[in-house]
Formats: C-alpha cells, sequence, structure tokens
C-alpha cells in the first residue's frame, strides 16, 4: 500500500495527522521551519468593465493606501480577462489586514472593497457587481493558510526534506515540497507529477 500526503503545510505543523512510523526529526524539523502564510482574495464580477478607459491595457493597477491602517487592504487589482471578454477583477487581502476581516462577513468585506474602486475610479460611475466571492483560507479548518515560505534563518532545503517519501510507503506532494515553484499551483501540481513518478516507479 502507498499513500500520498497533501495536505497544508499549516495541518502538519498542528500534527493533525498521525504518522505510523512517526515522522523523523528532520522532517519535523523541515516542516516547522517554513512559515504557513495566509492572504485572502475577492473576486468581482461586474456588468461591464468600467476600468477599461483609465487602465489602458493594463491587466492590474493598484493604489497606495492613504494611512498604514489599511495597508494590504485592495492594494492591487487584477483583471481576470485582459483580453475584455469577461469584466472580472481580482483583489488579495495582506499582512495584518487579513486580521482585519477575519470578522466581517462577505458584504462587509465586498463593501470596503467597492468604497477602496470607487475612491479609484471617482471620476466615473462604478456599478455594484453581479457576484463576488470572498476566500476564508485562514478560516477553514482543513487548510488555515494559502502559501508556504522560507521562515528568517531557514533555508528552501526544508522543501526537499518534506518532499522525501518514507520508506516507499508514504509520499508527499503539494506546493510546500516543490523548491522551486513553491508558493503556486503550478508548484502544487508538478509536485503531484512527481510523486505519481515516484510511486509508479516502486
Amino acid at each position: 500500500m502507498k499513500v500520498l500526503v497533501t495536505v497544508p503545510l499549516a495541518l502538519l505543523q498542528k500534527n493533525a495527522i498521525q504518522f505510523n512510523p512517526p515522522l523523523s526529526e528532520k522532517k519535523i524539523k523541515a516542516i516547522n521551519s517554513l512559515g504557513a502564510g495566509v492572504i485572502e482574495k475577492i473576486a468581482l464580477q461586474f456588468p461591464y468593465r468600467f476600468w477599461d478607459s483609465k487602465i489602458q491595457g493594463a491587466d492590474f493597477f493598484g493604489h497606495v493606501p492613504p494611512n498604514s491602517s489599511q495597508r494590504g487592504l485592495f492594494s492591487v487589482f487584477y483583471d481576470m480577462d485582459p483580453e475584455g471578454k469577461q469584466s472580472i477583477l481580482m483583489s488579495v487581502v495582506t499582512g495584518d489586514a487579513v486580521t482585519t476581516i477575519k470578522n466581517l462577513d462577505d458584504k462587509q468585506v465586498l463593501q470596503q472593497c467597492m468604497t477602496v474602486l470607487r475612491e479609484l475610479f471617482k471620476e466615473q460611475e462604478v456599478p455594484d457587481p453581479v457576484k463576488f466571492f470572498v476566500t476564508r483560507w485562514s478560516k477553514d479548518p482543513w487548510l488555515q493558510m494559502a502559501y508556504s515560505f522560507v521562515k528568517t534563518g531557514g533555508s528552501g532545503e526544508a522543501y526537499d526534506i518534506i518532499a522525501e517519501d518514507i520508506q516507499g510507503t508514504i509520499f508527499f506532494a503539494g506546493e510546500a515540497t516543490n523548491r522551486h515553484f513553491p508558493q503556486t499551483v503550478t508548484g502544487a501540481y508538478l509536485s503531484g507529477v512527481r510523486e505519481a513518478s515516484k510511486i509508479a516507479a516502486f
């Protein structure tokens, strides 16, 4: 029997899974030497692309918040279809701002986001979105994070150590096992391909 473990790093750090045999000290040290970072995202679909005339072909735009208390709150907006067929923007909430929105409901997060957009485009009308979605990675009990990172004093070697299989039986995949493409869907996907090839070889 072979097992592929793809749970987020945050769950490995909290010992959410009991391994038998237990993980080696080397692997535990590597797991704890990485950080489990959190960002949240909001995606908004609008009835039309109100930003096109001002942005002039750029696929993202942003602003510097007026004061430090708003740092990390919707400072960058990404055009999810720069070819212009869809009217979808995505923005991120980072740093201390993640805590700021943690206890807000989705409509309150939307309201704050729309306030920023309407300030950026105050010379024109900004329509209400027809649909929106707010991620809650930090509150999801099976995620509790969004991306891994190397803590101060750590090393990228930790990604390689976490990726090592245990006795050809337990295998590890996910972005926190990919030293070359951590923090990305690409890294997670490639780690799955890597482990599938290892499992097939055993």
